[in-house]
């Protein structure tokens, strides 16, 4: 079986999520960012996985783009995995739509569970992290033997308790939002954007490591161009957590999966993607600071 899993990835988990079933499949693991740009990408794959993080409670643009483009032989199989922090609703029914619209079908579609990374959420003990990623390589074996067997039909949709949590959250997150709503009112919309305050030390990895190349050095702080997808990556790999999102962000905990590297997602943009694609993150050892300017190693 000659099976290729597409990635993308902000924090590390849809990274470590296609990764794990790439070994567990003996699959090729390669990035969605260096297609972005390109009309058509042809595969040759009987099998194919796209693996990615629902913003808004939907795969990013950047997924969906690579799905229409994506030319493939008429029997390719083709499975979807997504991580989400709260709930997922539709998603993988939208990732179906999305597929029938190019003409393919969608024989899986899959949600796991990942630390939320997104604006609105809580500490999580490092405990209960290590316990949902315990559960997320999990579903990642079930995910992978649905797979070798061909099987379709099963496309995963959010639980009613999924959404009564979701709606529990957003009605949390009101007395927040109520600043952020005024500041957008007398400021605009533009101040809400991304910044770097005053811990800042200009090393850059914000820029090596934004997927779609939004962020330039200034003469000495970064500066955010008008193509960000929220990915959060900047945020959560800034080594000196100095990136800011207007008044929301200065008590919010930064995190990443523990057993994916900066290095990891800043070669997701190379389409030579060099790392060792057959093996799991866990499995790996390295220096985990790789990727990081060597004054912050």
């Amino acid at each position: 079986m000659n099976t290729e899993i597409y990635f993308f990835s902000g924090t590390g988990n849809s990274y470590s999520v296609a990764a794990t079933i790439a070994h567990q499949l003996d699959a090729s693991l390669l990035p969605v960012v260096p297609y972005r740009e390109d009309e058509s990408v042809t595969s040759t794959g009987d099998t194919v996985g796209i693996v990615f993080p629902i913003y808004d409670f939907k795969a990013p643009e950047l997924v969906k783009d690579f799905v229409c483009k994506l030319k493939t032989p008429d029997s390719t199989y083709f499975f979807g995995v997504c991580t989400y922090g709260v709930t997922y609703l539709n998603a993988m029914k939208k990732l179906e739509e999305a597929f029938n619209s190019a003409g393919k079908e969608l024989s899986g579609g899959f949600a796991i569970k990942a630390p939320h990374s997104g604006l609105g959420y809580d500490r999580i003990p490092a405990e209960k992290q290590k316990e949902m990623y315990k559960l997320a390589r999990k579903k990642c074996t079930s995910i992978s033997s649905y797979v070798r067997s061909r099987k379709r039909g099963t496309i995963e949709t959010s639980s009613l308790r999924d959404r009564v949590v979701l709606l529990g959250l957003l009605v949390r997150l009101l007395p927040g939002l109520f600043p952020m709503f005024k500041q957008a009112l007398f400021e605009g919309w533009d101040s809400l954007g991304f910044y770097a305050d005053e811990k800042c030390n200009g090393c850059r990895v914000c820029e090596r490591v934004c997927p779609m190349d939004n962020i330039t050095m200034g003469e000495e702080k970064p500066i955010w161009g008008d193509n960000c997808i929220n990915c959060f990556a900047c945020f959560h790999w800034c080594p000196r957590e100095s990136i800011q999102i207007a008044n929301l962000t200065g008590k919010m905990e930064r995190r990443h999966h523990p057993e994916v590297r900066l290095v990891d997602l800043i070669e997701q943009k190379h389409r030579i993607f060099t790392k060792t694609c057959r093996e799991s993150p866990g499995a790996r050892s390295g220096d985990e600071s790789a990727g990081l300017p060597p004054a912050l190693k």
